[in-house]
């Protein structure tokens, strides 16, 4: 007999998914006890999502219920899950939501789920990518993100969690989000209107290989991600979700995974899913419980995340995943889909210019005495819509390769020089001399081209950040490049980070912080806290770092092995 469920965690809870293919694998309750007795000595999980329906598949009603049983009578909180997927294998296909047949079909599965659990989970298959010829004549004169973000608002409110209300009143409706967040509007995901509709939301916190998936997301989205929903439906992002696949090429993938979803403070952590956790010689179910004994044992003394506070207008994209490559260059950032108007420096990606007032909105943010820094991109998608009228800098269309950058600038010179490991590839920036001045540049044969401008504009300042053709080439700046665009974007946190790339900080509003290294070997790294005669102690290890009084500064040397982290308090 098993034992019930052990003393959960501190600081979140634990969940394991299982797919109606793992309900079905583990359908003798012999073998299921097996399983979950490998479950259970090595995380300490509470909770099971039991999925109802898959790829057109739903289960027996028998089964689901012996497994719920099963579960329940072993201390387990139990939820449902519904996959709406319609293809065969790996080729996505979604329902169609103009089809009534395909509507009908939903329906029936959301009454049966209902009719069993408390709460529903919808996987991250509830989207659209239809385009059958009665999507396209009821899409007519609308874009497909405008036409399908109101098919999915429409279908969510009718369909799904007015008929699971009717079933079950009582019955939560939890809508899980995806990891590919740039392009959500364009298969129906609709930010906006959609945490309004659901109980809850969950977050896909997957990352994998950063390069040699479809998906190419910068290992930090899945903190970000975490940040961006929580910040859109404050309460309601119930936890974050993440998978093995992909991640055997390097074991600590898998761990980063686990780590950023709760330096993100996920509430709940599901594992996805059983049938893989549960594979002869499978190391993710010990190596995910390492992580949460470690993590459980120290987040409780961090407080709330904080960082440059940038902003990703509802239904926006641009500049694919930038957010995550900047989040891998050490700047701790605080996403929002409303322009945060009330911080002293706002961040903005060509994704902002999904906000037609986004020009007024920096206006009145420079004139307010604050400051507001730019992307190549942005300006580029911004210039011929009135960017001028705030500086005249504008991207000429030109690229060039640059190795050698230097800074800051002199009256009529530079100084601080450094080599990148190889060529850059960047775009053009023209700006009007003295108007607008560099604050790093890089060179090319017989020239030199801004990597970072800054304008004032009434009492504010305005920075122009010039990003590579290639954003993953952002990590082969030289760490003094880096560390200066790092001064200038986080001026206003208490805390920054110097050194190479490929590391993250996370920043707490309670003098704590996080520092992660990516790296795949040993590396230096300096915290400059800006206090005079400042402490750093380590939460885990209790050790008091030494540091360096420099001016009005305090800098810390720390040494971080290979994909691992280190919290500290100052």
């Amino acid at each position: 007999m098993l034992e019930a469920v052990k003393k959960h965690y501190r600081n979140f809870s634990a969940a394991v998914y299982f797919t109606i293919g793992d309900l079905e694998r583990y359908a003798d309750p012999e073998l299921l006890a097996e399983r979950v007795e490998f479950l259970q000595k090595h995380i300490r999980c509470n909770k099971v999502y039991l999925e109802t329906f898959r790829g057109g598949h739903i289960i027996e009603r028998e089964t689901i219920l012996n497994a719920k049983e099963f579960f329940a009578g072993r201390g387990f909180e139990t939820a449902g899950g519904i996959t709406p997927f319609a293809g065969v294998g790996w080729r996505f296909q979604s329902f169609c939501y103009t089809n009534q047949e395909h509507l009908a079909k939903l329906k029936k599965v959301v009454e049966f789920t209902a009719g069993i659990f408390d709460e529903i989970i919808l996987d991250d298959f509830f989207f659209t990518n239809c385009k059958c010829e009665s999507c396209i004549k009821a899409k007519g004169e609308k874009t497909w993100s405008q036409f399908r973000t109101g098919l999915m608002a429409e279908i969510s409110r009718e369909v799904v969690v007015k008929t699971a209300k009717k079933v079950n009143p009582g019955v939560k409706m939890v809508i899980k989000y995806p990891n590919w967040y740039e392009y959500y509007q364009n298969t129906g995901y609709n930010l906006e209107a959609e945490p309004e509709i659901f109980d809850l939301v969950y977050t896909g916190t997957e990352t994998r290989n950063p390069m040699y998936t479809q998906q190419s997301l910068p290992r930090y989205n899945g903190y970000f991600l975490m940040r961006y929903l929580e910040n859109i439906a404050p309460g309601k992002n119930n936890g974050g979700w993440f998978d093995s696949f992909d991640c055997l090429y390097n074991l600590g993938s898998y761990a980063e995974q686990a780590y950023l979803t709760l330096f993100a403070k996920a509430r709940e952590v599901t594992l996805f899913c059983a049938g893989l956790l549960f594979s002869r010689g499978s190391i993710f179910l010990p190596l995910a419980g390492h992580v949460f004994d470690q993590v459980d044992g120290f987040l409780g003394k961090t407080g709330a995340p904080v960082g440059v506070r940038c902003y990703k207008p509802y239904h926006s994209s641009g500049e694919d995943y930038l957010h995550g490559y900047l989040g891998m260059l050490g700047i701790p950032l605080e996403p929002a889909a409303k322009f945060p108007a009330g911080s002293e420096l706002v961040l903005l990606t060509a994704s902002a210019a999904g906000d037609s007032g986004i020009i007024a909105k920096i206006k009145e943010h420079l004139r307010s005495g604050k400051k507001v820094a730019i992307t190549s991109g942005l300006l580029r998608a911004l210039q011929e819509k009135g960017f001028a009228e705030i500086a005249e800098i504008r991207d000429t269309g030109n690229k060039v390769l640059v190795q050698e950058f230097a800074y800051p600038p002199y009256e009529c010179s530079f100084g601080n020089y450094y080599q990148a490991a190889r060529e850059i590839l960047i775009p053009q920036i023209a700006f009007a001399t003295n108007d607008t001045c560099q604050q790093i540049v890089g060179f090319g044969p017989q020239n030199n081209f801004p990597i970072l401008l800054e304008a004032d504009y009434g009492p504010g300042m305005l920075y122009v950040l010039t990003i590579p053709e290639n954003p993953g080439d952002l990590y082969a700046l030289p760490a003094e490049v880096l560390d200066e665009i790092r001064r200038v974007l986080t001026a206003d946190l208490d805390v920054r980070l110097e050194g190479p790339a490929n590391v993250g900080l996370f920043l707490y509003d309670n003098n704590t912080l996080i520092v992660e290294s990516f790296l795949p070997y040993f590396s230096d790294l300096k915290i400059v806290v800006e206090k005079k005669n400042a402490n750093l102690v380590d939460l885990v290890s209790g050790e008091e770092i030494r540091g360096q009084t420099v001016g009005e500064r305090s800098v810390f040397t720390i040494k971080m092995e290979p994909t691992t982290y280190r919290v500290f308090q100052y």
